[in-house]
């Protein structure tokens, strides 16, 4: 008998489902795991309780705001109740669970509060996975999401996150489990129940934060189906029973909605959300939700499947499906509500370059790197945009660097980058055209197009072709240098600015032909040869393009700048030929892998010498012991990895892509959702700010991992096309 109690005891054994997804906490690898939901295993990194610093990943569709869910089972962040440009820090848990008597706050330990030995947190965005543990036996997870639709701009304006809690019972009996779902932190006010269908609910009608007219009242609501909302001492409390007998599987759908339809932008005007033109409250808001939100799942976890699907290596993807995230903390979409609104009724959406850190709205070279996810999935949106650029664009054909400080959006600034930045401008213009096809908008567009580039080769003072660097700081300061790397200046011709020039000529050049205008088509290939010639003789120093070259002052740096084929990137994207000799790009991508990539663990380092030092000029970012030519910029990186891959370097180009990536989603300061504008070289943390718009470069990946320019990717059956039908 004493043989057969193994075999008994097994008989016995509680089947217990699968979790969400098939991972543990290391915040060290990227994993390749099965997920609930999607038809292919995901590619991603499995973050632990601590292991994220800025915090985890943001809830909220596109101009809606946001609020983090972090790793600890915690909301942190939280740009809701518009809080631009600063976020509030909530730092509360919001799930709680009461079973045998005792109840247990779902979240780590902090000073005491939270009763979860650990977290297993995968974000892969717009969707929050989180699985806890603790002692009991209980398996308690959350899957928490927002409408993040490709191709569909209104459905992800919806100011809502859905929060679903799932219990498994793990034990060998029955047990009863009450959900408690408690937002902390919010602001008080007047409270209204209300029922819709199955669901209960409560909204709270609030003053607004801001400053604004005592008439103005704003909302959010929480609902639960199947169970009661209350008030409870901090908020409002939506709970539910849940009655497990052993080895099953339960959930409870949990709804945060907002509708905080007025904020004042930085100039002083009162604006409204575009979403409110949809929703009354936060009521009509929490139904939308109730209503769509299977349907909402359901695409989003189509689209990732079709991602993760491609024919792409892991690392990308985990970085695709991450990127768009700052859509939720950085963008506005903005109501026309006076006649004398320069947008239509297709409102104004624009990205700040970091609501967190450097908040000016829809920087050019920011904007110029980082608007590929709106380019692509909403296009509508993105020509919003265009126009506000064009409505600001001076008779001399100057484009504005910025909008307006903090989040303003009638307040443009000029003459500070604008070497690049009128070059840039033209190019996203084409880029559009491309996307789109709309001959229409090129021919409309095509004198703004026209007016920026020739303002751009304005600055070429002396004639060479190329586009001279204009430091703005005084002698014994660094800023502002007048290019994108801020306390770094650069003189006479650069590699970058002088090659991002180049490469605006070869897209005006096209543009003109396209446009019938060959008088202009003529004049630009004449500037673009002589400005090949000069930049070749000024710059080539036999196995790179240096720094800078400033003949008429002596000024020179013969550093290896990890950014001097940022031009060729701009043309590749465009499927238009290189400005450079191509023998002179391959030699250059062998110098740069030979220097700039091994110089630092983290990634790329901006400039290094021949004898392997790293280059030491100019400031750097107010961090201690930062600087911009030794440190690690983002976009830089992206664009030179690019270049390998455009080049047919799979290996070399995997090689530089990684080291960045690797550090930002699993060095010793990962930041998977806080992405900065420059990785420290020596410490693999930032060396400037958090949540930056130019990261959403890496949405120009799949096109140079195919060989493939903005047309071809967009094409019937290309990736941006079967993404986006996969999402419908």
């Amino acid at each position: 008998m004493l043989l057969t109690v193994p075999l008994i005891l097994a008989s016995m054994a509680v089947s217990v489902p699968a979790p969400l997804f098939d991972a543990s906490a290391d915040a060290t690898t990227l994993q390749s795991f099965v997920v609930e939901g999607l038809a292919v295993p995901a590619s991603g990194t499995v973050y632990g309780a601590g292991s994220l610093e800025d915090g985890g990943m943001p809830l909220g569709g596109i101009g809606t705001g946001y609020v983090c869910l972090d790793p600890e089972g915690r909301l942190g962040k939280c740009s809701l109740f518009n809080h631009y440009p600063a976020p509030m820090a909530l730092g509360k848990p919001f799930l709680s669970l009461a079973t045998g008597g005792k109840t247990y706050v779902a979240a780590t330990s902090l000073d005491g509060v939270g009763d979860a030995r650990a977290v297993h947190y995968f974000g892969h965005f717009p969707i929050a996975d989180l699985r806890y543990e603790f002692d009991l036996p209980l398996r308690v997870e959350v899957r928490a999401f927002s409408p993040f639709l490709p191709g569909d701009a209104a459905g992800s304006n919806t100011p809502a996150a859905v929060f679903e809690v799932f219990v498994t019972n793990t034990g060998d009996a029955g047990t009863s489990v009450t959900l408690s779902f408690l937002p902390d932190g919010f602001p008080v006010g007047d409270t209204a129940a209300f029922v819709e269908d199955a669901w209960q609910g409560m909204q709270v009608t609030h003053a607004p934060l801001q400053h604004l007219p005592e008439w103005i009242r704003h909302t959010y609501a929480v609902a639960v189906r199947g169970g009661v909302v209350e008030h409870a001492e901090t908020g409002v409390r939506a709970s539910a029973v849940l009655d497990l007998a052993p080895g099953e599987r339960k959930s409870v759908p949990f709804i945060l909605a907002w509708c905080q339809p007025y904020l004042r932008e930085s100039s002083g005007r009162v604006e409204k959300h575009f979403y409110s033109g949809r929703f009354a409250d936060a009521r009509a808001v929490a139904a939308r939700a109730a209503e769509r939100r299977e349907d909402w799942l359901r695409r989003i976890l189509d689209y990732q499947s079709a991602l993760y699907g491609e024919d792409l290596p892991d690392w990308m993807k985990e970085t695709l499906i991450t990127a768009p995230y700052a859509l939720a903390k950085n963008s506005l979409w903005l109501a026309c509500q006076r006649p004398d609104d320069w947008w239509g009724e297709e409102g104004l959406f624009l990205v700040n370059e970091s609501f967190s850190t450097c908040s000016i709205t829809e920087t050019m070279p920011c904007r110029f790197f980082g608007h590929w996810p709106a380019l692509f999935f909403f296009p509508e949106l993105e020509l919003t945009a265009l126009k506000a650029i064009r409505h600001f664009q001076l008779r001399g054909g100057e484009p504005p660097f910025i909008l307006g400080l903090a989040f303003g959006i009638r307040d443009p600034r000029y003459h500070c980058q604008h070497t690049c930045g009128a070059g840039e401008y033209a190019q996203m213009i084409y880029r559009y055209y491309l996307r789109t096809g709309d001959k229409a908008f090129f021919d409309d567009f095509y004198d703004s197009a026209r007016d920026s580039i020739n303002f751009m080769m304005s600055l070429d003072k002396d004639g060479d072709g190329l586009v001279e660097d204009h430091v703005h700081a005084i002698p014994g300061e660094t800023f502002p240098a007048n290019n994108p790397m801020d306390n770094w200046p650069w003189y006479g011709a650069s590699s970058y600015t002088a090659g991002k020039g180049l490469a605006a000529l070869v897209c005006g050049i096209r543009m003109a032909e396209l446009a019938g205008d060959e008088t202009q088509a003529a004049q630009w290939r004449d500037t673009l040869a002589r400005g090949q010639q000069t930049y070749e003789d000024k710059l080539w120093t036999g196995s790179y393009y240096r720094v800078y070259n400033d003949p008429a002052t002596g000024r020179v740096n013969d550093a290896c700048p990890a950014m001097q084929l940022s031009g060729v990137w701009s043309t590749r994207v465009l499927g238009l030929p290189d400005a450079l000799p191509g023998d002179r790009i391959q030699t250059a991508l062998d110098t740069i892998m030979k220097l700039n990539v091994p110089a630092s663990p983290y990634g790329m380092v901006n400039g290094v010498y021949l004898d392997g030092r790293l280059c030491e000029e100019g400031g750097g970012s107010g961090i201690p012991d930062t600087m911009w030519s030794r440190d690690i910029f983002i976009q830089c990186n992206a664009t030179a990895a690019m270049v390998y891959l455009y080049h047919g370097r799979l290996e070399d180009g995997t090689t530089a892509a990684r080291g960045m990536l690797d550090t930002i989603f699993r060095g010793p300061h990962a930041m998977p959702w806080a992405q900065p504008c420059g990785l420290s070289s020596k410490t693999g943390g930032t060396c400037h700010g958090h949540d930056y718009y130019d990261h959403m470069v890496v949405w120009s990946y799949p096109l140079a991992f195919a060989g493939q320019d903005i047309a071809a990717a967009c094409a019937p059956d290309g990736i941006i096309d079967r993404l986006l039908k996969a999402g419908k």
